[in-house]
């Protein structure tokens, strides 16, 4: 695998606080580990700010460092995207949603 991936996909979210332990446990243990089967996927790095909105929701974003930038439209992540509670669980109390992708510029590390 090498070091470093020549571009990012960021995707961001808005949710209610009432769903931050679900959206974890689901994220972490079922969407990430699904998206990391997908050829071309090199690490995920998951965040969230410190500040809520003004609405109160919490501002989630997922880093995936990938090999191609059509990558996310792909049916093999779409298809892997779909698999298990993250579709029918999360989606549906997703508040607000954004993408971004771009390439990586640097990335250093110690």
């Amino acid at each position: 695998m090498p070091a470093t991936a020549p571009y990012f996909y960021m995707v961001t979210f808005e949710i209610d606080p009432k769903d931050e332990k679900d959206f974890n446990e689901i994220y972490d243990t079922e969407h990430i580990p699904n998206i990391l089967q997908v050829e071309g996927v090199l690490q995920v790095i998951r965040l969230r700010d410190v500040e809520p909105t003004p609405q109160g929701w919490l501002k989630c974003s997922a880093l995936y460092l990938i090999t191609q930038p059509d990558l996310p439209t792909t049916p093999q992540w779409k298809a892997k995207s779909d698999l298990g509670r993250w579709a029918p669980v999360i989606r549906p109390k997703v508040k607000a949603r954004r993408q971004r992708l771009g390439t990586v510029a640097a990335n250093s590390s110690r």
